[in-house]
């Protein structure tokens, strides 16, 4: 077993370092890219003025000039070539250098405007002054014109592509040095040690691409163009991006690095996932932090342009933190018993499980917000990290009391005359359904105009239209259905009845007996992510000679529907 294990390390590390050298050749092209742009179109050329400002100068006679223009698939750009012969110290010349700049360009009309010059100073037998190297008198240029917009470009242009390639580079490094940090003293980095110095640098790049439009931007406002100044609506996201980088960082530094130390290591499956983050600030045993653990499922989905990565949350739990003081600040512990039904860590890119751990919560009214991936595998070994018997109860209380005043904040329930009264309100869950709505709408609207296009397109557009419009239809009205429908429900003794009505008018109503807790039953009906959280929405039936009979539906959360069963059983004396 060792040795395949083995075989199988030493596999996979020639597969990594193989993609490792893939992704900084990548990274190092931008890189160098930009390096050399700014070389040539911006640093060459301020040297070589700085160098010519103590050369003399002399008459030149201009022999000849064309200029030059060189065609590629969506541009034109120029270049200038010209012969000329001057005299130094009693010594005949002949230069061809004109200018500064090597290559061509189109940045402004500066070549067009060099080649007429030299042009009217030919036809009139006029001389031009040039630029003579008292060192060496074979060196000239005719021109030593500095250009800002050229400068500009080389710099702003370059230092983009730079900023590209290096933060390419520092996020392959980040993933190898989190690699060794595990390795060497079995501590994870969180997720938020260096993502703002990402978007820091994004930001930048944001505020610096206008430059590049600020180049020509009075020749476009001369002629009309106003649209021109939308460009700076880049410079002004990217301030606000880096703004939001710079404040991750400060609160980033305010709580520290935070490592993590799993036991076990890797997490079981089968088994427990416990830990210990080290966060170097003071904390009450009582702080409100909160723990969430979830594996999640990603894979490619889609094709050519359209193709991404989609994650779907698998499992999901969360507890609040055991917290006690530490050798520099505090200890702040989790532990979680992980079902064996669980998959394991396992692929990457296109298709791989992944287990992550949240921290959040407030400290010194400061959002602590932070994140691990970790690596788990079936076992079923149990945590040192074990969490108190008396913290484990406090929070299972207090999680009792939130998820029923959110059941009773989803769920109207009271006593009346004829029994215990359970209504379902209509338009609840509202931004999902809206959300749906939009989903839908869009769909819909897509499927109709492929159907208008497809009397002259052809059929292939009937059936896509009518895919889509399917699709988009049915979610439209089954979305506007759910918005406008109210579920009564009464339980008396043992006699069970509802009443649907949807805007009011009552389409629907069932009766029945409920005799014991086994009738009822909690059930997950479809579910939502947002922010990596997963959120069920749970239905609670009576089961009535075979057939569900509804009592509540549209429950936000599993917690939120069990407390609500269990409230229902406590009313009606079945537990």
């Amino acid at each position: 077993m060792s040795n395949t294990a083995s075989a199988d390390g030493a596999q996979n590390n020639k597969k990594d370092g193989k993609g490792g050298c893939l992704m900084y050749g990548f990274a190092g092209t931008f890189l160098i890219a930009g390096l050399a742009v700014m070389v040539f179109v911006a640093i060459k050329p301020l040297f070589h003025y700085w160098q010519s400002g103590s050369w003399d100068r002399v008459p030149a006679k201009i022999l000849s000039n064309t200029l030059n223009r060189h065609y590629s698939e969506d541009s034109i750009t120029y270049s200038v070539d010209a012969r000329y012969r001057y005299t130094y110290r009693g010594q005949r010349f002949t230069g061809y250098t004109v200018s500064l700049y090597g290559g061509s360009d189109n940045v402004e009309d500066y070549w067009q405007r060099l080649n007429r010059r030299l042009s009217i100073a030919r036809e009139q037998n006029r001389t031009v002054r040039a630029w003579v190297n008292p060192d060496n008198p074979g060196q000239a240029y005719l021109d030593r014109t500095l250009r800002p917009g050229s400068l500009i470009f080389g710099f702003v242009f370059g230092g983009v592509f730079m900023l590209v390639g290096g933060g390419l580079m520092f996020l392959f490094s980040r993933g190898d040095k989190a690699q060794s940090l595990v390795s060497e003293t079995g501590l994870y980095a969180s997720e938020q040690s260096s993502g703002h110095g990402m978007v820091i640098g994004i930001g930048i790049m944001l505020l610096l691409m206008p430059l590049l439009a600020s180049v020509q931007i009075w020749e476009h406002l001369k002629n009309g163009n106003y649209g021109i100044l939308f460009v700076l609506l880049f410079s002004a996201l990217g301030l606000v991006v880096i703004v939001l980088g710079w404040r991750a960082r400060q609160a980033y530094l305010f709580f520290g690095p935070t490592p993590l130390k799993l036991d076990p290591e890797p997490g079981h499956a089968g088994g427990q996932v416990g830990g210990l983050v080290s966060l170097g600030r003071p904390l009450s045993r009582h702080a409100d932090l909160n723990v969430c653990l979830t594996c999640l499922r990603g894979r490619e989905v889609g094709s050519g342009e359209d193709r991404r990565i989609e994650e779907d949350v698998l499992w999901q739990s969360d507890q609040r933190a055991w917290c006690q003081p530490g050798q520099t600040g505090s200890d702040i512990q989790f532990c979680f018993d992980v079902p064996e039904d669980q998959p394991a860590t396992t692929g990457s890119g296109r298709n791989y499980i992944l287990w992550r751990v949240e921290l959040e919560g407030l400290v010194d009214d400061r959002a602590l917000t932070r994140s691990w991936e970790i690596p788990v595998q079936a076992g079923v070994s149990n945590s040192r990290f074990a969490l108190p018997e008396s913290h484990r109860n406090e929070d299972r209380r207090e999680r009792e009391v939130e998820a029923l005043e959110s059941a009773n904040q989803q769920i109207e329930v009271e006593q009346t005359g004829e029994g215990l009264h359970l209504v379902s309100r209509a338009g609840r869950n509202l931004g999902m359904k809206l959300g749906l709505l939009v989903f839908g709408s869009i769909f819909a609207g897509v499927g109709t105009v492929l159907f208008v296009l497809a009397a002259k397109e052809g059929f292939m557009l009937y059936i896509m239209g009518s895919i889509f419009g399917l699709i988009g239809y049915l979610i439209v009205f089954s979305t506007l259905y759910t918005l406008g429908r109210r579920l009564d429900a009464w339980v008396r003794g043992g006699e069970v009845r509802n009443q649907r009505r949807w805007l009011g008018i009552p389409v629907a109503r069932r009766e029945g007996r409920l005799l014991n807790a086994d009738q009822l039953v909690l059930e997950s009906g479809m579910s939502s992510t947002s922010n990596g959280r997963k959120t069920e929405y749970m239905t609670l039936y009576a089961k009535v000679d075979g057939k569900k009979l509804r009592l509540a539906e549209g429950i936000a959360g599993r917690e939120a529907g069990e407390a609500l069963r269990e409230a229902v059983l406590r009313t009606l004396r079945l537990v």
